[in-house]
């Protein structure tokens, strides 16, 4: 059985392309698609493991899909908008020049108000929307939304895994 901790999110099917089962994809550009064989979905809560027959770009953000049994539009339709993961161990992933972090590599990390405050802990990011988010839970316990914006992250501790950030006036009231 897969488990999570084997994977890692590295993009999300789109729409089917055409009637034979290929899917756009949109697939995080730290991705090397050329060793990209094999990614897993979640199928009903359980990681299922496909593997691509081609990859082809589309356009600067975007490639075509065409996963092995997924010969149909009406099976590709089932596919639409299911996150994709690769495999840790496929080593998929490019180097980044400045060892970057991605936002999901945050979860766990306090987040802390430039004055000092302790403003909560990131549970989770959304990314459903164009400005991804930190889901932030609360020393209260309630969760709040804090915009994952460059501008306002003051330091990132990595080896103490804490952000400070400075934070617009009444963002937590929200």
């Amino acid at each position: 059985m897969i488990e999570s901790s084997e994977l890692i999110e590295i993009g999300q099917l789109g729409k089917p392309h055409g009637i034979k089962g290929e899917l756009n994809a949109v697939i995080d550009e730290s991705v090397d698609i050329e060793r990209l064989e094999k990614v897993a979905l979640d199928i009903d809560g359980i990681y299922v493991p496909f593997f691509f027959n081609s990859i082809r770009p589309k356009r600067h953000d975007s490639v075509i899909v065409e996963i092995d049994g997924i010969d149909s539009e009406e099976k590709a339709a089932k596919l639409v908008n299911k996150t994709l993961y690769a495999f840790i161990a496929d080593d998929v992933k490019t180097e980044d020049e400045d060892g970057g972090l991605y936002a999901s590599d945050l979860i766990g990390y306090a987040i802390v108000h430039a004055d000092g405050r302790k403003v909560g802990v990131i549970t989770d990011i959304n990314d459903s929307t164009e400005n991804a988010l930190f889901i932030v839970e609360l020393p209260n316990g309630k969760s709040t939304y804090i915009p994952i914006a460059d501008e306002l992250i003051d330091e990132i501790n990595e080896e103490e895994k804490y952000i400070v950030m400075t934070l617009p006036e009444g963002i937590l009231d929200l």
